[in-house]
């Protein structure tokens, strides 16, 4: 019995280390930054600008109709929701065609052709999660591994809605607890690194700095570190097609749909029963 099972560990490709892939993922990311940081930045320009155009917020208050100037508040909020989605998937295609030097306005040109279907695939994935971790969080956590590389086959292979749900799982499988290493290893590293750059403003500059400068700090730690978290678990997602091979795909059933639906709906209702309780303690 262990000599089968020592065969069958054998003929499963290796990934590769993870010191070579945070090796890899440096050289990619200091390649690339430019082209990274002018697409984390669009979002929070347009953000910044719309703070600091307030006063003409309050101008219009004072000039339109209360129901106008509801109207222009949710194309604001709607404005910055997808920008933030556009840049996102942007930067996914940049890290893609980093070989090709792909940039920003190239990145960006492509992007927004994806937008509605990243947002599907992103909603699909994050429902079925979610319901995992409403069925007593480990089915949480193995649905999170599975469904990690959804938006990257969006990109890579073309693949939306429940497609490329199942063909993250399918990359995944023989995988997961490799992949599970992986993200430990990345979460802790930028944990440390956002922890580090906190610290003096966190325990020592607060009361010298500002909400608004804790704000910017916060940016700019996402801003630097959203793109090295993406070019890490993109370069896992690329190892796996590589060691695996061009392996054909099969949409799934609609029976095999429809039972992880089920299961993400159950889950999710449980969620919402448990968070609804306590309002509805204070109601009764």
């Amino acid at each position: 019995m262990d000599n089968q099972n020592q065969r069958l560990a054998s003929s499963t490709p290796a990934l590769p280390g993870v010191g070579g892939l945070l090796k890899r993922t440096w050289r990619a990311y200091k390649a690339r930054l430019g082209t990274f940081l002018g697409i984390m930045v669009v979002p929070v320009l347009v953000y910044v600008a719309l703070e600091y155009s307030k006063p003409i917020v309050v101008f219009i208050a004072s000039v339109f109709p209360p129901p106008i100037f509801f109207i222009f508040r949710v194309a604001l909020v709607v404005t910055v929701i997808v920008i933030g989605l556009w840049a996102q998937v942007s930067l996914l295609f940049a890290i893609q065609g980093r070989e090709q030097k792909t940039g920003v306005i190239e990145s960006f040109r492509k992007g927004w052709h994806k937008i509605l279907s990243f947002v599907w695939v992103s909603i699909l994935a994050g429902f079925l999660i979610l319901g995992g971790f409403g069925l007593f969080i480990i089915p949480g956590i193995i649905f999170s591994i599975w469904f990690i590389f959804s938006t990257y086959v969006l990109v890579a292979e073309d693949k939306n809605g429940m497609q490329a749900i199942f063909r993250s799982k399918q990359w995944v499988g023989g995988y997961w607890w490799k992949i599970l290493w992986r993200l430990l290893i990345i979460g802790i590293l930028i944990i440390t690194i956002s922890f580090a750059i906190n610290i003096p403003f966190s325990f020592f500059l607060r009361q010298y700095v500002s909400q608004f400068v804790e704000q910017v700090i916060g940016w700019v730690i996402s801003i630097f570190l959203t793109p090295l978290f993406i070019t890490y678990t993109f370069l896992i997602y690329e190892d796996l097609r590589r060691v695996k091979g061009e392996i054909s795909f099969e949409s799934p059933k609609r029976r095999t749909k429809v039972k992880y639906v089920l299961v993400g709906a159950l889950g999710n209702l449980l969620v919402l029963t448990l968070f609804s309780l306590p309002i509805l303690k204070l109601l009764i």
